[in-house]
């Protein structure tokens, strides 16, 4: 809530600091490498995180101080993946697991966009866990309990105009995303030496005996190449009583 307060907050302030900024909206997809970090499960031998890939798609709000300087939120739900190739023992054999993380994920960034249409993006990241399912042996298992509902990230990304008009145009760029909090919750392990996606609580047989000596937080990341389509929506002009409008084109 204190989140949305702060856009609120400067959004206002944005609009009544530049009267003759423009808005635009937009639509997007992305595709790309979706990880959980942790360095206890990294470097452990008897488990391999395997390279997983997630998607992401939404709509975003963009206010324009002029042709170089923007501000933008963005609304994403996103589905994000871990997958984990696990050998305790050779007399064990190998096995998969899967974890599904779907979120709604609401970045605030600032965007230079410079003269050779090139841009860069930079700013803090609200997600909200949607859902977690796990999959072993293709059974899925409801794993939401083990995950913090809220997750506060960072969002870093690149990109350039392709083609497009005067007021709509098409961007792709990537876009790097690192979660700064833990995003396992207490049910999920968090603070012990027995944590989940390692062990599940009840320890199942498959993974039993996978303790570390410390606990290690775990921290989503991502990396995700983005299609956007802009177009500019109105500008912002003061009335004759000096209050400010929306203008559209």
């Amino acid at each position: 809530m204190r989140f949305l307060l702060f856009l609120t907050f400067i959004f206002t302030i944005s609009i009544n600091s530049f009267s003759q900024a423009w808005v635009d909206c937009g639509i997007k997809g992305g595709y790309g490498i979706t990880n959980l970090i942790n360095s206890n499960v990294w470097n452990e031998s008897r488990v391999e995180p395997l390279i997983s890939t997630g998607y992401a798609y939404g709509g975003k709000l963009g206010l324009n101080f002029n042709i170089n300087y923007q501000v933008t939120l963005d609304f994403i739900a996103k589905s994000s993946n871990q997958k984990y190739l696990f050998e305790p023992s050779q007399s064990m054999g190998k096995w998969e697991k899967n974890i599904t993380y779907n979120s709604f994920d609401m970045p605030l960034l600032f965007r230079h966009n410079s003269d050779n249409g090139s841009y860069l993006e930079i700013g803090p990241q609200i997600s909200f866990i949607r859902g977690v399912t796990e999959t072993l042996s293709n059974n899925p298992i409801d794993r939401k309990d083990y995950f913090e509902a809220t997750n506060f990230g960072a969002v870093f990304g690149f990109g350039s105009f392709i083609v497009g008009g005067d007021n709509a145009y098409l961007v792709f760029g990537l876009r790097l995303h690192y979660g700064f909090q833990d995003i396992l919750s207490s049910a999920g392990g968090k603070n012990s030496k027995n944590y989940y996606p390692i062990n599940n609580g009840e320890m199942d047989v498959y993974e039993s005996g996978f303790e570390f000596d410390s606990y290690k937080p775990t921290n989503p990341i991502s990396g995700l190449v983005y299609l956007e389509f802009n177009y500019d929506l109105a500008y912002l002009v003061r009335s004759n009583c000096k209050r400010t409008v929306l203008r559209f084109f």
